[in-house]
């Protein structure tokens, strides 16, 4: 039963001056609106990924997509990325990822597209558009088993459309949130369809959340992420 009388937001301890907090990431500066950003405002079991990103992404053009408060935008933009594309529905928080970018010196262009993920990446496709790096992080898209079907159709079509957009010999990273579609299973659907298309490529890495999130069953492991090295 729920005794406590807590409501989401509410300083526990101490005085807040503002509720947007600057805070350092393996050496790249964010800030995040702890009262009213989602969870705390920021995602901390994403931090090994984003430090990975930013170490691939130097000299390279970088598109993050579903990039909230642009966590691995920022962190390709501190580290020497020559171009970023930050992509969000929300306008909101594309403002957010433009003013973490800004509390850090970088020398690249950081652009920033609002739309839906699906729409904007067609978009960018029909145009002939690709990048040396693309992160596609999407929001969980199975809050329930009834929906576990359509979110595997949805990172299908989030790898194919990815594919399309990545350059010669760059690197893909796909992640999902999704505690109820398992890692296997998410693993296996993204070989399935960067087999059928026409390129070499090699899985680099798989990954999963960082050390702040211990796993005592299967679904507790709900953060992965897979690397993917196009070899052309």
């Amino acid at each position: 039963s729920n005794n406590h009388t807590l409501k989401d937001g509410e300083v526990i301890y101490g005085m807040l001056e503002n509720e947007v907090v600057e805070f350092v990431e393996h050496d790249v500066k964010f800030s995040a609106n702890v009262i009213k950003g989602h969870k705390t405002g920021y995602f901390l079991d994403h931090r090994a990924n984003r430090k990975r990103v930013g170490e691939l992404s130097k000299g390279k053009s970088v598109l993050d997509i579903f990039s909230y408060a642009g966590g691995f935008s920022v962190h390709a933009l501190a580290n020497g990325a020559t171009e970023v594309t930050s992509l969000d529905i929300s306008k909101q928080a594309l403002d957010m990822a433009r003013a973490n970018g800004r509390l850090n010196s970088y020398s690249g262009k950081h652009k920033t597209i609002s739309g839906d993920a699906f729409d904007e990446m067609k978009a960018l496709i029909e145009k002939g558009k690709t990048y040396d790096v693309v992160v596609i992080d999407p929001p969980s898209f199975a809050k329930q088993q009834s929906e576990v079907e359509l979110a595997k159709k949805k990172y299908a079509q989030l790898a194919e459309l990815g594919e399309k957009l990545t350059a010669k010999n760059g690197m893909l990273v796909l992640a999902s949130c999704s505690s109820r579609v398992l890692a296997q299973s998410f693993f296996d659907l993204n070989q399935r369809v960067l087999n059928a298309q026409a390129r070499l490529f090699e899985t680099e890495l798989k990954s999963i959340h960082d050390s702040d999130h211990p796993i005592g069953f299967p679904e507790g492991a709900y953060l992965k992420c897979g690397y993917y090295r196009f070899l052309e």
